[in-house]
């Protein structure tokens, strides 16, 4: 008798957890950025005729590359627990690096490897000093932007890499299958679905989450905890410059000045798809979808006309309101938790 009781006591109990877990403000937050999306698709769809058209998705689908690779890795870094505010910055120095040698005739291998090379020895320095003496990675990367910036502009006195040959032009540029398609797009989809893999599916993504979620648990399981900071940066670091050379390819021309402001919205896309600061929790895929809708919101705007000061402004909002679902989304896990 005592025996049934206990059970239905314990089954009474599994159902409240259960109800507990389900809460429609958790639910909300945890799937509101998919929502938001299609919203905008829909409401951009019905107000222009022109956002679905053929010219504007080509666009879209020129510029997300960029972006959204620049997403990917910083999405890595964040869930490890750390943040880099000089990724942009890396992308402009290896981008500027390979269309330098391309104008000076340096082969197609050695160019495009220096400019990887470039953005992993950045990304080595970053984590290096970080683990070497347990620098704040967020004021640290703020000063390597700065360096990274500085170094650009006075190599290349603030001018334009010009002279650019057409292979480098072409890297970006070509078509695949439709019009609408072209490499940097292929590149894009490629790194995601390698990405995704391997933050979900193989031992480096496991100790991403676990380094994320609790540096000292980590290394008491036997995780070589700086060793793997500094991998991350280092592989952040090359996917930076795939960015950077993609996108001075796809404008055939070394700026100095570029990819200032792409990096900040894809620090924000990674928050708005999931991704938590402090680290431990998020995923590519949210990532992705979070950048997604900052884009296309950017895209509608554009469309619909709207003054491009107001769209930085607007865009602005959209990134504190993130910061803001971030915030409310983290009391939500540590209540659950608890």
């Amino acid at each position: 008798m005592n025996q049934t009781i206990n059970n239905k006591v314990v089954q009474e109990e599994g159902t409240k957890t259960k109800m507990e877990g389900f809460n429609i403000k958790n639910l909300f937050l945890k799937y509101s950025i998919y929502l938001v999306l299609v919203v905008l698709i829909l409401t951009f769809s019905i107000a222009s005729p022109d956002f679905l058209g053929a010219a504007n998705m080509s666009n879209f689908l020129r510029q997300i590359p960029t972006v959204g690779i620049l997403t990917v890795a910083i999405t890595m870094v964040i869930i490890t627990g750390g943040v880099d505010l000089s990724i942009g910055a890396i992308a402009a120095f290896s981008g500027c690096t390979v269309a330098y040698l391309a104008v000076k005739g340096v082969s197609i291998p050695v160019s495009l490897l220096a400019g990887l090379l470039v953005g992993a020895l950045w990304g080595l320095f970053n984590g290096f000093l970080i683990t070497k003496f347990k620098l704040e990675s967020f004021i640290l990367t703020m000063g390597t932007s700065y360096l990274i910036r500085g170094l650009i502009l006075f190599f290349t006195n603030g001018i334009y890499i010009k002279g650019v040959p057409d292979w480098f032009y072409n890297m970006s540029n070509t078509e695949v299958g439709i019009s609408i398609i072209h490499t940097n797009t292929i590149v894009f989809i490629l790194i995601v679905i390698v990405m995704a893999y391997l933050m979900k599916n193989t031992r480096f993504g496991r100790y991403c989450y676990v380094v994320g979620s609790n540096k000292e648990a980590g290394r008491l399981s036997g995780i070589n905890v700086n060793k793997h900071v500094i991998k991350v940066y280092a592989i952040e670091g090359i996917l930076a410059a795939i960015a950077g050379i993609l996108l001075m390819s796809s404008i055939n021309v070394g700026a100095p000045s570029e990819i200032n402001g792409p990096d900040l919205f894809a620090m924000a896309g990674a928050i708005m798809g999931g991704v938590q600061f402090g680290g431990g929790v998020g995923t590519i895929g949210g990532a992705m979808v979070g950048i997604f809708t900052i884009q296309v919101f950017q895209s509608g705007l554009a469309i619909l006309g709207i003054n491009s000061f107001l769209q930085q402004a607007v865009t602005g909002a959209v990134i504190v309101l993130a910061i803001v679902v971030d915030f409310y989304r983290k009391g939500s896990l540590f209540k659950k938790k608890s």
